[in-house]
């Protein structure tokens, strides 16, 4: 492990958020679609995505961030089918990399919480660029999951980061629920977890390290059990991968988060 930078304290491993973006929450307008069919909008949206938004990502990623990948040959089957991606969450970014390195140029999804559909006059340019807020009442659970069908069935990718909240360069793996399973268990397509890692620099190494990210092999629902099982099933392979991946003696610490003492 590098020498430690900082130690952080948590209360909470499963509310606890460290992010430090401190966005208002607002709630999404009754008539919010997930999925638009407006074809202005829909053109539009292509646009941003995969002229602007995906090469500026791109150079960003692996000039700036210095990323390296691991395991890319894991989805080159998956070309003709929807899929998700599961993702451990240390970095905001943690979605730009499920777009770029997860996908193969598949349009990708990205759920997120609905901070990030509360700032204001960008709302429209979050939901071009592919961000699914998680629902919080039921007429916007039965849209939101319309939307995650509908994209599925054109072969599209839907990226979900379980642990819900970032905890910036955390290299250990915090509980979640099977909750967010719901949806490949259901519809029968493959999984792939994605986990971020981080290794030391060759340079500057005052700095922070660098990320790494690992790709699965695809993990296909059992469809012969209920979807309770599927769940389940589904989640703990997902969550045994991560702490295999993130156990490795090359994934540096430089962030400590220590859990505080019960008084």
């Amino acid at each position: 492990m590098a020498k430690r930078e900082r130690v952080v304290y948590y209360e909470d491993p499963l509310n606890d958020d460290f992010a430090g973006t401190k966005i208002k929450r607002r709630e999404l307008p009754k008539n919010y679609k997930f999925h638009s069919r407006n074809p202005f909008f829909r053109a539009l949206s292509f646009f941003l995505y995969y002229v602007i938004a995906l090469p500026l990502i791109f150079i960003f990623l692996k000039l700036f961030m210095r990323v390296k990948v691991v395991g890319k040959k894991n989805i080159k089957k998956l070309r003709k089918t929807g899929y998700f991606v599961y993702g451990n969450h240390t970095q905001i970014i943690d979605a730009l990399t499920a777009q770029i390195f997860a996908s193969r140029l598949k349009r990708t999804f990205i759920v997120a919480d609905q901070d990030a559909t509360s700032i204001r006059g960008i709302r429209w340019l979050l939901k071009a660029l592919g961000i699914l807020p998680v629902p919080l009442n039921p007429s916007e659970s039965i849209k939101f999951k319309e939307a995650i069908n509908y994209h599925i069935k054109k072969k599209r990718v839907i990226s979900i980061f379980p642990e819900a909240h970032i905890w910036p360069y955390c290299t250990h793996i915090r509980p979640f629920e099977d909750s967010s399973f719901v949806y490949p268990s259901e519809l029968g397509v493959p999984v792939v977890a994605m986990v971020m890692t981080y290794r030391k620099r060759r340079f500057l190494k005052s700095r922070p390290p660098l990320p790494v990210i690992h790709l699965s092999r695809p993990f296909l629902p059992d469809m012969n059990v209920s979807i309770p099982d599927r769940k389940k099933a589904l989640r703990d392979r997902v969550y045994e991968y991560f702490l295999d991946i993130a156990s490795s003696e090359n994934n540096v610490e430089w962030i400590s988060y220590q859990r505080k003492a019960v008084e």
